[in-house]
């Protein structure tokens, strides 16, 4: 969108001859139907015009014609001489009632178009500083002359103001702080949910944890109490095992024992049975032996053959023999 009044000024160049067709004076618009009629080029008796049709670019510093031949007088030009507005006057707006509006003070274009997009219409500085600047489309029903534009009463109070102004910027701002407030609202209410399933989530997986860890708690138990029953049946076993093994070896030397004790007794009663039996002579008393009583001894047969006797034997049987009496 461009404003019109940053139109005014600019220099019309042809395109065919290069050459300054002239300066815009004024940028004439039909607000009954939101059309740009033309251009007025120049002042006073010098003034020409140029319809829109004929434009071909409005740029940022020049608008740019086919030839100069396009710039024509504007008495050949009713339609631009019919809304061209006296030097500094201003266009009015009344609604179709009678009511004042204000003063058209800006009007905006599409320069690729050549439509207008809005106006705005200014009640006073005072008025327009509180209220703000009265803001308009193209509305059907529009009569647009060429001292006032005439809207219709019902439109324009279903428009409303919509440019700024502090009374509408207050209600702008406690608008926003309305917002702002049910947003932040809002957003705790949501902060308070996500946070209550937050914690659910994180107590539901604690009681998921603590769950499994008492589970695994159990079968570890178990499975501890199933090795140590284990282990000690097999310390069972293996004790028993042990005393098995060692009362078979105190039974076999317990057997082995006997068994020697035996064979030494048998051993013994053997060397008793070889043994002489010497009878030991009963000792003298001083009874006198009866004659049953009196033993009986056999006399020694006598050898016949007599022996030599040797005086040297005889004489050692001697000396033999006297200790013996002694």
């Amino acid at each position: 969108m461009r404003e019109i009044k940053s139109i005014v000024g600019l220099r019309v160049i042809s395109v065919e001859e290069g050459a300054n067709v002239g300066n815009v004076n004024q940028v004439v618009v039909d607000l009954a139907y939101g059309t740009v009629v033309g251009l007025i080029l120049g002042e006073g008796p010098g003034e020409r015009g140029v319809l829109a049709g004929e434009i071909k670019t409005i740029g940022s510093d020049a608008i740019m014609v086919s030839s100069r031949s396009v710039a024509r007088v504007l008495s050949e030009l009713p339609e631009l001489e019919s809304r061209q507005q006296p030097a500094h006057a201003q266009l009015l707006a009344f609604t179709a009632s009678g009511k004042r509006l204000g003063v058209v003070s800006s009007i905006f274009i599409d320069p690729y178009d050549m439509v207008v997009t809005r106006y705005e219409v200014s009640s006073g500085p005072l008025k327009d500083l509180a209220d703000g600047l009265l803001v308009l489309p193209i509305l059907p029903g529009t009569t647009h002359g060429q001292d006032a534009v005439i809207l219709p009463d019902e439109q324009v109070r279903q428009l409303g103001r919509e440019a700024g102004g502090w009374r509408a910027r207050f209600e702008h701002w406690s608008d926003g702080a309305r917002k702002q407030a049910r947003q932040v609202s809002e957003q705790a209410e949501k902060l308070y949910d996500a946070a209550g399933e937050t914690v659910k989530k994180e107590a539901q997986v604690v009681r998921e944890k603590a769950t499994k860890l008492s589970e695994t708690a159990g079968e570890t138990v178990k499975k501890e109490a199933q090795v140590v029953r284990e282990k000690a049946g097999k310390l069972y076993e293996t004790s028993s095992e042990a005393v098995k093994k060692e009362a078979q070896v105190v039974r076999e030397k317990a057997s082995d024992l006997g068994a020697k004790t035996r064979e030494a007794v048998t051993k013994f009663g053997e060397k008793e049975d070889a043994a002489p039996v010497e009878e030991e002579a009963p000792e003298a008393t001083a009874e006198e032996p009866t004659p049953d009583a009196s033993p009986v001894t056999e006399e020694p047969p006598v050898d016949e053959s007599p022996a030599p006797a040797e005086p040297e034997a005889a004489a050692e049987s001697d000396d033999t023999d006297k200790p013996a009496e002694q």
